[in-house]
Parts: structure tokens; sequence; C-alpha cells
């Protein structure tokens, strides 16, 4: 599993650098980024999973006191909740639900339909039969779980791919089965489960100034104009951001017109998997910690200039937990540090919080852009 290789990896740097064990850390005592997010008028959130915050108090101190509102990263999925056929599993997702109600936080569910996330019985039988009460029940099922708890959803996760359809929707078993359509049909079956809740599509890639993802820009808003003008329930579009400091270049007219384009659609928009990829790992930590914070900085001034972007959501609170893989440059200087010829790089650090719950300059990044930048309404 990823995660554990990840801690042996970082308990084995540590003893290398000959680091003492640092003690559990809390969210730090100045404004937190729930507060600014709040007082801008906005939300401001990160993935989690209840297994962590039940381990882990100090990741939990800090979730409680930065974030109102939790997206469940894994256990709403639907190869999570249904991986045999028959057996619905929500444990885990009602005890982050139960957390985010005792906390006082609102829950972004994550994800209805996912390419990525159909489990194998689904997909033989959507397959074999194209029978699209399989969808159905499984979005009536979940939504309706949560119909009281639960306020927005991401109906249909990374719809887009290019270089395959005119459309450009991503090839797979829910497209082949029922066609374009499928879009529709599932905004329609979320929103009959939950007639309040927010509908979105969510996905990545819409960042940057290359060609792949100015393709991706325009392909997202036509689907959204699509589906606006027959009437769908879609309410709003999650904007992942896993920021890259080696794709680059960022253009800020670039991207702030897209957010324009698709606000005037009438949608809400949301900042949804925020992180950032690491370039150069044999950097210093501090100059490491200044690149991070100074794209994130540039991002967060377009998107937060814009009305319709109504909350800003980390992909994981902690580096600790990051899905960002130790890069093998980072894998090298452990080997190297093992052999005593050095420092190593740790993490990737492109979270509000390192390894050991202390703020990064990535968090008062983003709580300089709330603060700066107050939703004009």
């Amino acid at each position: 599993m990823r995660l554990d290789r990840r801690r042996v990896l970082g308990g084995a740097l540590a003893l290398a650098l000959g680091q003492p064990a640092r003690p559990a850390r809390a969210a730090p005592a100045d404004t937190s980024l729930r507060e600014a997010a709040a007082r801008s008028g906005r939300h401001f959130g990160t993935a989690m999973r209840a297994e962590f915050l039940a381990a882990e108090p100090d990741l939990g101190a800090a979730t409680v006191a930065e974030c109102s509102q939790l997206t469940p990263e894994l256990s709403m999925k639907w190869e999570a909740i249904a991986f045999h056929n028959g057996e619905a599993n929500y444990a885990s997702a009602d005890a982050l639900v139960r957390f985010a109600r005792e906390n006082a936080m609102a829950v972004h569910g994550h994800t209805l339909l996912w390419h990525r996330s159909i489990p194998a019985w689904a997909a033989d039988a959507l397959s074999t039969d194209g029978d699209w009460g399989v969808v159905a029940r499984h979005i009536a099922a979940t939504v309706g779980r949560y119909r009281d708890t639960v306020a927005s959803w991401d109906v249909v996760n990374e719809p887009i791919d290019t270089g395959r359809r005119m459309d450009g929707l991503r090839e797979g078993v829910l497209l082949s089965a029922f066609g374009p359509d499928y879009i529709r049909r599932a905004l329609e079956a979320a929103g009959e489960a939950a007639p309040a809740a927010r509908l979105f599509l969510n996905d990545y890639g819409l960042d940057y100034e290359i060609p792949v993802e100015k393709d991706r820009r325009y392909l997202l808003l036509k689907l959204a104009e699509r589906l606006r003008a027959a009437g769908v329930p879609l309410h709003g579009v999650g904007i992942q951001a896993h920021l890259d400091l080696a794709k680059g270049p960022f253009d800020e007219r670039a991207f702030a017109g897209f957010l324009a384009d698709l606000a005037a659609l009438g949608l809400e928009l949301r900042i949804t998997e925020l992180d950032v990829r690491e370039q150069d790992y044999l950097a210093p930590a501090p100059l490491r910690d200044r690149l991070i914070a100074d794209h994130v900085k540039r991002y967060l001034d377009v998107a937060l200039d814009c009305p319709a972007v109504r909350g800003v959501t980390t992909w994981g609170l902690s580096s600790r937990h990051s899905w960002l893989e130790i890069e093998p440059a980072a894998l090298d200087f452990y080997w190297r540090v093992s052999a005593g010829q050095g420092p190593g790089p740790g993490f990737n650090r492109g979270l509000p919080f390192d390894s050991d719950m202390r703020p990064t300059p990535m968090r008062e990044a983003i709580l300089a852009a709330l603060e700066r930048r107050p939703l004009r309404v």
C-alpha cells in the first residue's frame, strides 16, 4: 500500500539523519483557513479518510481547526461501497460524515461515477446488458442515504479526455453502454435522490497554457454548455487544480477567461483537489517551499478573483498522506542518506502541512489569498 511505503521511507530517512521524533502538533494558533474562508464568503476544505482521523490525533485537531468542509477521499466511490455485488459497505463514509457533523463541517460527496472506480461486477453487467438500472440503483442508494447530510456531489468525475472523440468525452464502459447521454441521466438521477443537493462535474488538467490543457478547458466548457442548454440539473464545476511545477506556463489571463466563461453559464465553481507536485527535489527545503507557495499564490489570486469560485479544497491536509509518490530523485537521495552521503529531500511538500503537521508556506499562501480576496456579491 502506498501509504505504508511512504511511512517506512520517512521513518528510515529521519533515523538516517539522526533526527529525534517530533511531538504531535495541532493547528497553529493564528487565523485558521476555516476562519479566513468564512470571512471571505467561501469554504476551505480537504479530502480525508475517517481512518486517518481516528488514528492520528494531530491530524484530527488540524482538520477541525482548519476545515469547514470535508471530501471523502475514497469511501464514497462506487468500488469502495460495493466491491462485491449485493454487498454495500458504508461504514467508512458514515464515520466521515459523523465526524463532519460533530465538528460543524459540510460534506462534499465524491464521487458517484468515475471510470477508475466502477466495481468489476458492475462493469461486466454494463458491458453485457447495458442496464441503466445498475447505475440508477447505485446513485439512488448512495445519494439517498446522505440526503440530509451531504449538500453537494461530484456526480461525474473526470468525464473529459482528449485526442479520441470530437465531443471530448472519455471512452469507457459508461460511454459504451449509454452513449454521451449517461452524464445527463446521472445528474438527473442524483437530483431525484436529493433535490436540494448541488450537483457538479469535476475534472483535472484545466490549469496551464499547454495544448492538451487548452483542449481540455474547451471541451469541458462545451459539455457544460450543452448540459445547461438542455436544462439538466448541473449546478457547478470542480476544478481539481493538481498543480505541477514542471508543467507551466501558467497564464493568468487564459485561466481567468476560462473561469469567467463557466461562470457566465450560471455555474458555481470550486477548487476541489489542490496540491502541488514538485520539480526539483534536490533543492533545499526552504526554496522548495517558496516555489510551491509562490505558485499557489499566483493560481489562487486568479481563481479567487472570480466571484463564482465559492471554495478551496486541498487533496489532503498533510504531506504525510499525499497521493503524490516520492519521486525517483527523492528515492535516490534516500539511499544516499542511508549510506551517509548527505541529506535527502523527504516527501513531496505541496500541501498546507508537512508530514510532521507543521504548517508550510503553502498554507500561508492560501490564507493570504483568502484574506486578500473577499467574495464580491
